[in-house]
């Protein structure tokens, strides 16, 4: 790991431990009720007591199944959705004020709907993650390929390429930038729209263990379930960027200049 690296590291950490420290000496102030805010060691101690039991595990494995199918599936749908929008203007008129129309509506006003439909099952609550992700994807992929350079296409139409050719190696590879910012600010959205999911009759799943905590006034055990949430956001993220940056080499340049 090079210097550079080595201090954007350094600089993070020291980010992340300025937070808990200001949280810690909040929370040991006195100016709040420590039931109401727990310390950052007594929230950990709280994990611990969870995981040494392994609920703590289970509720995890839950929701990182859950978050993982319906984000591939609201993904994969609009990467599909945006590239033949993007490239057929009847179905883009056709197609494109119904979805304008659809990606207005708030995830968390179609759960009722949802239950009534598929019940309290996964189905219900990896359709309600899935809808989330596909908006996000399907505009940035859409925007992607309808902004690709009208060169590249001429080029690989002189040069006989067909059409399935031409979109899988032309306008697909020129709009991926556009598609993986997409996929990225929907992997942070499947985590919000997790909890709402698992709030509607769950029975394992970190939302779940927030609304289970809450009905008993357990507020060390709602951290737990919030701090959980936002580690496992950062990792997903950070994840799914080095994966990029792994497969891609060319997206870290475009995205940092260098």
């Amino acid at each position: 790991m090079d210097t550079r690296k080595l201090r954007n590291v350094a600089i993070s950490a020291l980010g992340i431990s300025g937070l808990f420290l200001l949280w810690h000496l909040i929370a040991t102030s006195g100016l709040v009720d420590r039931v109401m805010l727990p310390s950052p060691a007594e929230v950990f101690g709280s994990a611990l007591a969870i995981a040494k039991t392994g609920e703590l595990q289970d509720h995890i494995q839950a929701s990182v199944f859950r978050m993982a199918l319906g984000y591939a599936a609201g993904s994969c749908l609009g990467i599909l959705m945006g590239v033949v929008l993007g490239r057929s203007r009847f179905m883009e008129s056709l197609l494109g004020p119904i979805l304008q129309m659809a990606r207005a509506i708030p995830p968390l006003a179609l759960v009722p709907l949802i239950i009534f439909w598929f019940g309290i099952n996964e189905g219900a609550k990896i359709s309600l993650i899935g809808w989330a992700t596909f908006f996000p994807v399907w505009i940035n992929t859409l925007l992607g390929v309808k902004g690709v350079n009208p060169l590249f296409i001429r080029a690989g139409q002189s040069l006989g390429a067909r059409r399935g050719t031409l979109l899988l190696k032309v306008v697909v590879p020129a709009a991926l930038a556009p598609i993986f910012s997409g996929m990225r600010v929907a992997l942070s959205i499947s985590f919000t729209v997790l909890v709402a999911a698992e709030l509607a009759g769950a029975l394992a799943g970190l939302g779940y263990l927030i609304q289970t905590s809450a009905l008993s006034f357990r507020v060390d055990n709602i951290f737990v379930g919030i701090v959980v949430l936002a580690i496992l956001g950062f990792i997903a993220d950070t994840l799914f960027m080095l994966a990029l940056y792994r497969l891609f080499p060319w997206y870290r340049s475009e995205q940092t200049g260098k």
